[in-house]
C-alpha cells in the first residue's frame, strides 16, 4: 500500500512538474529562443496563483514518492534531506525574486503560499470569490 502512495506521488510530480512550463509558455512573454522560464515578468496565474514555486514542489513531491516506493532507510534519509535543501532554497529564490520583480512581488508572496498546495488552494477560492462578489 506505502508504494502505491508513493505513485500517487509521482503522478502528482508529473502533474505539477508540468504546470509551470504552462504558465510561462501562456503568461510569461518568454523571448523566442529563450528558455520557458526566462521571464521578466511577475506570473499570478496558473499555478502560480495557487502557489509560488511550483517547480521546487514537485522535485519535493519526487523525492517522498522515491522515499515511499523503495522503502530503505538510505532512500528516507536522503530523501528528507532533499525536502530540507529544496526548502530552505526557496527562501533563496523569494530574496532574488523580490530583488528582481521589485514590490509587486512582495505584495504577491502575501497572497500566494510558497509551497502549500492545499492552502494555495484555498486562498485563491476565497480571493475568486471576493472579486467575483
Amino acid at each position: 500500500m506505502v508504494s502505491w502512495t508513493g505513485w500517487a506521488f509521482f503522478v502528482l510530480f508529473l502533474i505539477i512538474g508540468a504546470l509551470p512550463r504552462i504558465a510561462f509558455k501562456k503568461y510569461g512573454e518568454v523571448q523566442e529562443g529563450k528558455r520557458f522560464f526566462e521571464s521578466n515578468k511577475l506570473i499570478e496565474k496558473g499555478i502560480y496563483g495557487i502557489i509560488r514555486h511550483p517547480y521546487w514542489l514537485s522535485w519535493i513531491l519526487l523525492s517522498i514518492s522515491l522515499m515511499l516506493m523503495s522503502q530503505y532507510w538510505i532512500m528516507i534519509l536522503l530523501g528528507i534531506i532533499a525536502c530540507a535543501l529544496i526548502y530552505i532554497e526557496t527562501f533563496h529564490l523569494d530574496k532574488n525574486l523580490i530583488k528582481k520583480l521589485g514590490e509587486d512581488y512582495r505584495i504577491y508572496k502575501k497572497k500566494v503560499p510558497r509551497l502549500n498546495l492545499l492552502y494555495g488552494f484555498i486562498k485563491y477560492y476565497v480571493r475568486n470569490n471576493r472579486s467575483a462578489n
